[in-house]
């Protein structure tokens, strides 16, 4: 039985085409964005591509509308056009065990 995986969503960060990036967080102090807002930052369909630290949203559409490639993505081996949100995941912190000799 796998565990359900959690994402940060108050730390996700919006990285534009044009190289900037953007603390965001979901309106009105929701844990989650909502589908709408995702596709406004996004500025169309929604594509998720999971990571081993997090997931990136991305516009799904955004190689076939000729959006530029997204400089972030290009940085980290990813071909993704448009706008991306990157979304870290929720890791429970771990004690930190010290040991003395």
């Amino acid at each position: 039985m796998s565990e359900e995986i959690k994402y940060k969503w108050h730390q996700a960060m919006l990285y534009k085409i044009t190289g900037d990036a953007i603390a965001i967080k979901p309106l009105n102090g929701k844990e989650e964005f909502d589908k709408a807002e995702l596709e406004t930052f996004i500025e169309g369909y929604l594509g998720f591509i999971k990571q081993g630290n997090g997931m990136l949203v991305i516009n799904d559409d955004g190689e076939a509308l000729g959006l530029p490639q997204n400089e972030m993505a290009e940085k980290n081996g990813y071909a993704l056009f448009g706008n991306v949100i990157f979304v870290p995941i929720d890791t429970p912190e771990k004690p930190l065990n010290i040991t003395t000799h």
